[in-house]
């Protein structure tokens, strides 16, 4: 499945308009990882919005396997279906009296047998991490992370072929952090394809395969994570930091290091210093 957005632009109405996206240019295909960043304002929830036909281009196409949602030649049901949406908390918006009936919601509207139903809802539970004891538990009986698990699990069990999140991880501590992260990493294959926001760059470094920056309702970017992260002073002028581990490792270059930049996990980053380090005159001798 491949989404493209062909020069995108969306203004708010209002006394005082707002330009949200300019002549936005964007393909979004299964088998990828797309963080998408920039600062407040930029016009990122606007174009996840276009995406599953939530928001319709005022200027543009958005066009899905070549079928345009400006014409309908794609139904904004089946599109939905197809290209999975979760707003920023979206435990907030769980609604049913058990666990079950929350995931199986969505499966209802699509029209499924109720056997199909039961096996998407019990898969797409466990898949999360809620042990089945809980499933004719209230939602609302279970901590902040699950409730986001869960959430994710009513869209997951629809089975989109796009994933489309604004802050996922927002709101949870470090351990709820990294059990979504797992959680939608593995999820993710070949024929499944994420879009993530995030302001949280060690988090979405390490795991996209492309960086998409938004600034001022245009993309500015739109390469590798190595790529971008390496121009740490235009992304500065755009309001956005790089990760941590790059801002050591380029600091280490900029004092005559032989080390690669583009990394962003610690533990990656660790063994870089240490194989520079015994580059160093009397490196080996010494030692770590």
């Amino acid at each position: 499945m491949q989404i493209e957005l062909k020069n995108i632009s969306y203004t708010y109405e209002g006394p005082l308009p707002v330009a949200a996206l300019h002549q936005v240019n964007l393909k979004v295909k299964t088998g990828e990882i797309i963080g998408l960043i920039g600062h407040t304002g930029s016009g990122k929830s606007t174009l996840l919005q276009h995406l599953n036909g939530l928001i319709k281009p005022q200027e543009g196409e958005v066009l899905v396997d070549n079928l345009s949602v400006k014409k309908g030649e794609i139904p904004l049901t089946k599109l939905r279906f197809r290209v999975g949406l979760v707003f920023q908390y979206p435990e907030h918006q769980l609604f049913e009296e058990t666990i079950s009936k929350e995931v199986a919601f969505g499966l209802r509207n699509m029209g499924l047998k109720e056997d199909e139903i039961a096996k998407r809802v019990q898969k797409s539970l466990l898949d999360a991490g809620i042990e089945e004891e809980l499933f004719e538990r209230s939602p609302f009986e279970l901590s902040g992370g699950q409730k986001r698990r869960v959430a994710l699990a009513s869209i997951l069990a629809m089975d989109p072929e796009i994933l489309v999140l604004d802050e996922p991880t927002a709101g949870l501590d470090p351990r709820g952090r990294k059990e979504i992260l797992q959680y939608l990493l593995k999820w993710q294959t070949p024929n499944k394809g994420i879009v993530l926001v995030s302001h949280n760059m060690d988090e979405i470094a390490p795991i996209a395969d492309r960086i998409v920056v938004l600034h001022q309702g245009r993309i500015v970017m739109d390469d590798t994570p190595k790529a971008v992260f390496s121009k740490a002073q235009e992304l500065k002028e755009v309001g956005i930091m790089v990760p941590q581990v790059s801002l050591v490792l380029d600091a280490l270059k900029q004092q005559g290091w032989s080390i690669d930049t583009g990394i962003f996990t610690v533990k990656e980053a660790a063994e870089a210093i240490y194989g520079a380090y015994k580059k160093l005159p009397g490196g080996e001798r010494h030692g770590l």
